[in-house]
């Protein structure tokens, strides 16, 4: 198996968040340890106090706080090959770093960008079985349950054109060989789509773990309930399906997209 000392979990935490803990903990509980970090725009005694707490290193940025700057930072601060932004709501199997790092040595070879797995909603503390977002992210993913290990750009590029079928907490990034990528601070709730339209362009693999080995909690006080609520996430989504399908048909398939937002309502 691929060292466990060149994997890190980056937390990029924002304000008090009250679910930070637990995700903590789930990192602390993987069966395979590896380094975890704390980094923050929004510095505050909870957050000081629970890095003191489980002696998890803690790190301040002086930028203004945005979802790209907080990324970008978190990601500067380790130093491992391998990084994981785990979002400060969501739970880890105890097997997540286990099941990564063996597929990125099984896979090697292959160049691999990331390796992503798939995961569960947690809506109310208890996940959801069914609901139209997963339904449509699996069928984009269709690709990859044929072959969970993809090389060609086309292929990655379309499982990505109709949506974001990618969960971003379950992705793990090679800095090998993603080069020198970054969050645009030009989104803020599409970023994470963005960068892997951009890294689909690229020479390596994508890989698929169809585990659910992350549990994303959706929940009213989340970033992406509160873009969603205000129009901010369909009219990203909107720029993003335009730049890959043109203006008129970029529109339509983004009211057929925005639908699924629901299922991200409390």
């Amino acid at each position: 198996m691929t060292s466990a000392k060149e994997h890190t979990f980056v937390v990029p935490a924002y304000r008090d968040s009250p679910h930070l803990e637990r995700c903590i903990q789930s990192l602390l509980e993987q069966t395979v340890p590896t380094q975890i970090l704390i980094a923050t725009s929004t510095p505050s005694d909870y957050l000081k106090n629970m890095a003191d707490r489980y002696r998890i290193p803690y790190f301040v940025s002086d930028a203004a706080s945005s979802i790209a700057g907080d990324w970008n930072f978190a990601m500067e601060q380790a130093t491992t090959r391998y990084i994981t932004i785990a979002h400060q709501d969501d739970i880890y199997n105890p097997d997540f770093t286990k099941e990564v790092l063996i597929k990125l040595e099984q896979f090697q070879n292959k160049k691999p960008l990331m390796v992503f797995t798939n995961y569960g909603d947690l809506v109310n503390g208890r996940e959801r079985k069914r609901s139209l977002n997963a339904f449509v992210k699996d069928a984009l993913l269709f690709p990859f349950h044929l072959k969970r290990t993809i090389q060609s750009k086309f292929i990655k590029k379309a499982v990505l054109s109709l949506g974001n079928s990618i969960c971003c907490p379950s992705v793990t990034l090679d800095r090998e060989h993603i080069g020198g990528m970054q969050f645009s601070p030009a989104y803020t709730c599409v970023l994470d789509w963005v960068a892997w339209l951009t890294l689909a362009k690229q020479e390596g693999a994508f890989i698929f773990i169809n585990k659910k080995l992350v549990q994303h909690r959706i929940h009213i006080d989340s970033e992406t309930t509160n873009q969603i609520k205000i129009g901010k996430r369909q009219q990203e989504e909107q720029a993003v399906l335009q730049s890959v399908w043109g203006r008129t048909l970029g529109r339509f398939i983004s009211r057929l997209y925005s639908k699924g937002l629901t299922d991200n309502e409390v």
